[in-house]
């Protein structure tokens, strides 16, 4: 993922993102709602619908240029809007400075709350990596709290994200399907249409998700940018690989880092096992774990702190986050097992 020279502010989502950005002028693209609304037409049908289930925190995935957050801030909502794109953050910026605004990556992110409602208007899903869209829909429900909504809309092409293929990643992440409607102003739905706007929701039970959430609470997590930094300014913090050998072997490592397998990390760790590795020893030192994903790293970390480790977190993004932020990597290590 990286830039295009005409625009390079702006990520390049995905090759249709690309186009589209080419073909479309984005202070144009805010001045056409304008025009519409001081001409008297309704250009918040898609606020209205969300604003219909009352939700107390809204996450506007792929907010663009703020159109919809801001109208749903404006109506005392706590909304954060999130995009992959800078240049059109930026321009939601320009226009409502005091919202809450985040360049991030919708299949990746890793933000410290989670939210009642989380809503994409906008063909959001068509317009992204069609490689993410699993992953967006994984990580999207992971950011909903139990019970939470999850409301999309976009086109159906022929030959491009079906619904038979959102409705089956959304199950696949506990997304249970509520009402489903062919517009934003709630005209019935008919198989074959050529849009849809579906309400799902997570279920109630605890999953996955709320057992990450749960272990993270408290935890203040490190970007890799400042686990580079304490690497770098503070001797006494020890940076753990958890990772297994094979995908150290084959992707490399954080510099510096130690290299102890998820499996056998509390006995590695904790003195009272009688298996503790000299390398980590010290209650009070700063102890940044990290995986792939930065997910079972969360519940490692936990781990160590009910052990007595008040000072153990973990790297956000894992590695994976650690390579797209362009820090160094080193080849193999030392090994403990």
């Amino acid at each position: 993922m990286g830039t295009d020279p005409e625009f390079p502010n702006a990520a390049v989502v995905s090759a249709r993102w690309v186009e589209w950005r080419r073909r479309t002028d984005v202070e144009a693209y805010d001045a056409r709602f304008e025009r519409m609304a001081a001409a008297g037409q309704n250009v918040h049908g898609e606020a209205d619908f969300i604003a219909s289930f009352a939700p107390t925190s809204i996450l506007d995935a792929g907010c663009g240029t703020g159109r919809i957050a801001i109208e749903l801030t404006r109506r005392g909502f706590d909304v954060v809007g999130v995009d992959l794109d800078a240049d059109m953050v930026a321009h939601a910026v320009r226009k409502a400075p005091d919202n809450a605004w985040i360049v991030d990556d919708l299949a990746r992110m890793q933000l410290d709350r989670r939210f009642d409602m989380i809503s994409m208007p906008g063909n959001v899903m068509i317009f992204c990596d069609p490689g993410d869209r699993r992953l967006i829909v994984h990580n999207l429900a992971q950011h909903l709290l139990p019970g939470g909504l999850l409301i999309a809309g976009f086109s159906l092409e022929a030959g491009g994200y079906s619904l038979a293929e959102w409705d089956t990643h959304c199950a696949a992440s506990g997304l249970e399907l509520e009402e489903r409607y062919a517009t934003w102003d709630r005209a019935p739905f008919v198989q074959g249409g050529d849009y849809h706007v579906s309400v799902h929701r997570r279920i109630e039970r605890f999953t996955v998700h709320d057992l990450i959430a749960e272990a993270r609470d408290g935890i203040v997590r490190m970007t890799p940018a400042e686990v580079a930094a304490a690497i770098a300014d503070d001797p006494t913090t020890v940076v753990v690989d958890t990772r297994q050998q094979t995908d150290r072997d084959r992707k490399g490592h954080v510099p510096g880092s130690v290299h102890i397998p998820r499996t056998v990390l509390e006995w590695r760790v904790d003195p009272a096992s009688g298996y503790s590795d000299e390398r980590v020893a010290g209650f009070d030192r700063r102890i940044v774990l990290y995986c792939n994903d930065g997910y079972s790293s969360s519940l490692a970390a936990a781990n160590l702190r009910r052990l007595g480790f008040a000072r153990a977190t973990d790297m956000i993004g894992g590695f994976k986050g650690w390579l797209r932020a362009g820090l160094p990597v080193s080849g193999t290590g030392d090994v403990t097992s």
